[in-house]
């Protein structure tokens, strides 16, 4: 089933190979448009290594891309015009368009980041990912790599892939259906679309494993946070309680004392109205007393003027009686009532 595989490719590489003479319209506008295209290829994954950074992954995943760049220039015209014949133009375009909107996305999501999150307004108690120790004894940077930059690489990874199968196919076909000697266009271009698949596999699980540390770091983060506000919100109902508890007290006391205070008041009122009875009681007796007095008064007055010259005569008691103790002077009148010289007996 391999070998007749491998024989179907091997047709189809002929069948490329002949296009030509066959006046087929070629995919490419010219094999020194797809070397180009080809090295702007590598020129961007070797983007996705900073300089920077010389742990052994990344020295060996430059080393890989140069020795990729090494053979492509290395290939002769016939080779890369059969290589290109090989490889659709359009989702080889597209697939380094990808590749390269990742590395923008990239960017702008740092710079997003940055600008979105100034620290002036971060507040105290939130704690911020700890991006350098998770990353901390990998060759991992602190940045995480964007979603658009990992799917781009995923989709060049496919479109690779798909062309090494071919190629290696040939490659491995050629010499049992053409004899020993005549596979090394086919295989030549296989080892490099195996590079390829080689570079773009070890920079995906890369990034992915490092973007796996951030995120944990991310969560660890959030843990400590969701455990310090659990912890404050602990204390704040705690502090809650005890407020709570203060004014249950304060209001309790304050009860108590205007309770004291309305006891007082009431006490001081049943006094006062006491008080007031007697004053109304003791005024009752003196203006009964005046008005007694005053007339016992206005009686012997009257009988003074009753009584002939020469025999008035004040009634002792009148002098010294204090109201309801008071003689009434007028007692002994006739039941016709005083007129002069009629007046009763005089003291």
């Amino acid at each position: 089933m391999k070998k007749w595989l491998g024989t179907l490719a091997l047709l189809v590489f002929l069948a490329i190979l002949l296009a030509p003479s066959m006046n087929a319209q070629p995919t490419w506008n010219s094999t020194q448009e797809f070397r180009n295209e080809y090295m702007r290829l590598l020129d961007t994954l070797s983007q996705r290594v900073p300089s920077s950074d010389e742990s052994t992954w990344a020295v060996d995943m430059r080393r890989k891309i140069s020795d990729i760049r090494q053979q492509v220039n290395g290939l002769s015209y016939p080779m890369m015009d059969q290589f290109s014949k090989m490889t659709d133009r359009q989702a080889f375009t597209k697939m380094i368009d990808g590749l390269a909107a990742g590395d923008s996305a990239t960017k702008n999501e740092k710079f997003a980041a940055k600008a979105s999150l100034p620290g002036a307004q971060r507040q105290a108690v939130i704690a911020t990912p700890d991006f350098s120790s998770a990353v901390a004894g990998t060759t991992c940077s602190t940045t995480p790599t964007s979603a658009g930059t990992i799917d781009g690489e995923k989709i060049g990874l496919y479109v690779d892939r798909g062309l090494a199968v071919v190629a290696q196919g040939v490659c491995d076909a050629a010499p049992d259906v053409l004899g020993e000697g005549t596979n090394t266009i086919p295989c030549g271009l296989a080892a490099i679309a195996n590079g390829v698949e080689v570079v773009l596999d070890s920079l995906i699980d890369h990034q992915e494993f490092c973007n796996g540390l951030l995120d944990g770091a991310t969560q660890d983060a959030i843990l400590g946070d969701v455990i310090n506000v659990h912890s404050d919100v602990g204390a704040l109902d705690t502090h809650l309680t005890n407020v709570n508890n203060q004014i249950t007290s304060e209001f309790t006391a304050l009860d108590t004392h205007l309770t004291n205070v309305d006891n007082h008041i009431a006490a001081e009122f049943t006094a006062l109205d006491a008080h007031l009875v007697a004053l109304f009681t003791q005024l009752t007796g003196q203006i009964s007393e005046a008005t007694a007095l005053l007339g016992a008064d206005l009686k012997q007055v009257m009988k003074l003027e009753l009584t002939p010259e020469g025999l008035r005569k004040i009634v002792p008691a009148i002098l010294t009686c204090t109201g309801a103790n008071c003689p009434n002077v007028l007692a002994s009148c006739p039941a016709a009532g005083c007129a002069w010289n009629n007046v009763g007996p005089l003291p």
